[in-house]
């Protein structure tokens, strides 16, 4: 009889220990990251932070999202996650925000990173500062060419029609109004994040327009507006900007062909995203700012190699 006990007994454990188990495997959270751009350098940057994350909390997470820019993609993205019921969502500001909306009546959290859409229902904005942005723009322009010249602004953006250009644009506005000498802004053009097109556009307004800075907002463009410069001769006649630190961008400001770039961590997109998701989650930690600014930083020629220096520092 006590041999009979006995083994129902371990039958019992190991049916509960079977169970137990299945139970832990199943028990996750998941989080999806809807990219912009899938295959591009700088996002690619977030990728890494993002998975880093993802470990680092153990949580099941899928990075999805177009090749090239396409916000009905990241839309379908974001709807398949919400169907799927995901714990967090992060993308980026370009997408409509009745999907955003959506996220949020199904009580599934929208973190939205570098562009924000501060009429959607997003949980917070984690990215640049615009106008921070600007003041670093007019500050490294002013001290190179002074304060009292009159300022011809060319722009390039990824897409006029996203907020994200609009913002910028307002902001440099704004800020470059502080300028003594005064500004105009000549021409804004877009390369639909393509550089052939962005040489192509750039090629158009140099040779319509005398221009002393071109700024450029769209990752890719400021290599080429600098090709375009040099191929021209006019290359010591302007001033060229860009933003972020994809390599091409950060060598042409070592080879003198770009004057600088605003640039800030797009790995810390990843990470600190899901960082603060997770603990709204699962520790009821609410940000008190719905809109958190990354730091900002301007790599010209003063610095360039410096900041080279410690990245291979940073990658050995």
């Amino acid at each position: 009889m006590k041999k009979v006990i006995l083994i129902v007994v371990l039958i019992l454990s190991a049916c509960s220990s079977d169970s137990e188990t299945t139970t832990k495997k199943e028990e996750f959270s998941y989080f999806v990251f809807a990219t912009p751009l899938s295959e591009h350098e700088i996002w690619l940057d977030a990728k890494v932070g993002f998975m880093d994350a993802c470990n680092d909390y153990e949580l099941k997470c899928d990075w999805i999202g177009p090749t090239t820019i396409d916000t009905e993609a990241m839309e379908e993205v974001m709807d398949v996650a919400i169907a799927q019921h995901a714990d967090a969502i992060i993308t980026q500001g370009v997408v409509s925000p009745e999907i955003i909306n959506k996220a949020n009546s199904s009580d599934i959290p929208v973190v939205l990173v570098d562009s924000d859409m501060e009429d959607s229902e997003r949980y917070l904005y984690y990215g640049k500062n615009f106008s921070d942005q600007a003041e670093l723009f007019l500050e490294d322009v002013e001290r190179q060419i002074g304060k009292d010249e009159y300022l011809s602004v060319a722009i390039q953006v990824a897409e006029i029609d996203f907020e994200i250009a609009t913002q910028q644009i307002e902001e440099l506005k704004k800020v470059f109004e502080k300028h003594p000498g005064g500004f105009e802004i000549v021409k804004i053009t877009e390369s639909k994040s393509d550089s052939v097109r962005a040489k192509r556009e750039w090629e158009y307004t140099l040779q319509e327009a005398d221009v002393d800075v071109a700024i450029n907002f769209a990752g890719e463009s400021a290599i080429s507006c600098g090709e375009v410069a040099q191929a021209m001769g006019i290359r010591d006649d302007i001033l060229i900007y860009g933003v972020d630190n994809m390599s091409q961008t950060i060598d042409g400001i070592a080879d003198g062909k770009i004057d600088g770039s605003v640039i800030t961590s797009f790995y810390n997109y990843g990470y600190d995203s899901v960082a603060m998701l997770y603990d709204y989650l699962n520790n009821g930690k609410v940000e008190s700012e719905k809109k958190k600014s990354v730091q900002l930083k301007m790599i010209n020629q003063e610095n360039v190699e410096e900041y080279l220096n410690e990245q291979d520092e940073k990658n050995k």
